[in-house]
């Protein structure tokens, strides 16, 4: 998802309204609260990883680690991307 889809989303969202993270296979109960937003400066890469079955998962990871443990330069791809990332645990202010 891209920031500009969340942007469009959220226009008619009441602006008090707590923006909650459900996992998946999570109970409703089990949403936790956004508590962080984080602009990240340094570019990551996406990739994405295809099985026999065609099947795939992505990953996404921070730039300057290379590629994951597993990549096959025949069936997965790769990118570079800007992220930002939600998080439920409030980070410490930098400083």
């Amino acid at each position: 998802m891209k920031v500009r889809d969340i942007l469009r989303r959220l226009q008619e969202a009441d602006p008090d309204a707590v923006v909650l993270y459900l996992a998946p296979y999570a109970d409703d109960s089990d949403a936790e609260e956004v508590l962080d937003v984080v602009l990240v400066s340094d570019m990551w890469t996406g990739e994405r990883h295809r099985s026999a079955d065609g099947s795939f998962s992505e990953v996404h990871h921070p730039a300057v680690r290379g590629l994951t443990l597993g990549w096959n330069q025949t069936t997965d791809e790769q990118w570079l991307e800007r992220v930002v990332i939600l998080s439920s645990v409030q980070r410490a202010p930098h400083g």
